[in-house]
C-alpha cells in the first residue's frame, strides 16, 4: 500500500512528471493508494481555475481518504514529540505509519528521519 504526498499530485496535476515516474505513479495508483486528508487540503486548497479544480477533484478520487481521527491523531502527536517537522508532514507521516504504507514523496529529507516510515521518491532509480 502506497500514500502519496501532495507534491506528487501536484507535479502529476502540472504534466511536471517525467515518463518513467508518471508510470510508476499511475501504477501505485491503480493497485490502490491512499491520500491522508491534508493532502486533499493542500490540493484542493491552492487559487485554481474551475478546470483545474474539476481535474484535481478527478485525481483525488481515485485515492482512498484517510481521516484524520483516533490513532492517526496519537501518532501525529508522537511523531511530532520526536521531530522537527511541520505538522502537515507529520500528519501525512502519522498516515502512512498507521496504515502500514509506504509513503511516496519527492521530498524525502523532511521524512528520513522517522523510524519505521519507509519513504519512496519516484524520481529517483
Amino acid at each position: 500500500m502506497h500514500l502519496f504526498d501532495s507534491n506528487i499530485l501536484i507535479y502529476h496535476l502540472n504534466d511536471a512528471l517525467p515518463p518513467g515516474v508518471l508510470g510508476k505513479v499511475e501504477r501505485w495508483i491503480t493497485e490502490g493508494a491512499l491520500i491522508s486528508v491534508i493532502t486533499r487540503i493542500e490540493v484542493m486548497g491552492y487559487p485554481q481555475a474551475e478546470t483545474q479544480r474539476r481535474q484535481a477533484s478527478r485525481l483525488l478520487s481515485l485515492f482512498d481518504e484517510v481521516a484524520l481521527q483516533g490513532p492517526v491523531v496519537e501518532r501525529t502527536i508522537d511523531v511530532r514529540r520526536r521531530h522537527r517537522i511541520r505538522l502537515p508532514d507529520a500528519v501525512i507521516a502519522a498516515t502512512a505509519l498507521v496504515y502500514g504504507a509506504s509513503l511516496i514523496t519527492r521530498n524525502r529529507r523532511d521524512f528520513q528521519s522517522i523510524d519505521g516510515l519507509q519513504v519512496i521518491d519516484p524520481f529517483s532509480g
